[in-house]
């Protein structure tokens, strides 16, 4: 029987590449659902229960939502030890990263969603987007290699935000190894 994986819709393409060849079924919860944590603990346990199987494996942040650990645990499930996405894609890095200035992390899947998340789900217009975004010295975009960067993409999160936008290209060795602790297994 196949692994049972939950995970966030923001790490898709990440988590298939990861795991490609290898025998699992994933089940991906909408991007965003972060910003409203009554949807997303709706949405967390009714996916878990609808698995039908306890030892899920969950890939969300610890802190994507208050009570997640709780909710997971509670229904026999387990969750990446990680506060968020960015700490999974960087580990010890986002550390460093932070230490040399006051930054905001995208990913492919945040560039892809970041309507739904900001504008959509946060309610946030130009005004309010560079009023939050404004203590940031910069946006780092988490390259992977996987996903196309996608120019005007960026150009449109950075009208947005107004803060300058750097491709970092990362490899995906840190979160292959969250992953595999996730889910007991030796070499993915």
């Amino acid at each position: 029987m196949p692994q049972k994986i939950l995970c966030c819709g923001i790490l898709e393409k990440e988590l298939e590449h990861v795991l490609q060849g290898k025998e699992v079924e994933i089940h991906y919860l909408e991007a965003g659902l972060h910003v409203d944590f009554d949807k997303l603990g709706k949405a967390l346990v009714q996916a878990l229960d609808g698995m039908n199987e306890g030892n899920v494996a969950v890939v969300f942040g610890l802190q994507c939502h208050p009570e997640m650990e709780r909710m997971v645990t509670r229904r026999g499930g387990r969750v990446i030890r990680a506060k968020n996405c960015i700490e999974m894609l960087l580990g010890e890095r986002l550390a460093e990263l932070d230490a040399g200035g006051r930054n905001f992390y995208l990913t492919a899947g945040w560039l892809e969603n970041w309507r739904k998340i900001f504008i959509e789900g946060l309610k946030w217009d130009e005004i309010d987007a560079r009023q939050n975004f404004g203590y940031c010295d910069r946006v780092l975009l988490l390259d992977t290699g996987i996903t196309p960067v996608d120019d005007e993409k960026i150009l449109e999160f950075f009208d947005y935000t107004r803060v300058p936008v750097e491709i970092l290209p990362i490899d995906l060795e840190h979160f292959r190894r969250e992953v595999e602790k996730l889910l007991g297994e030796g070499k993915l």
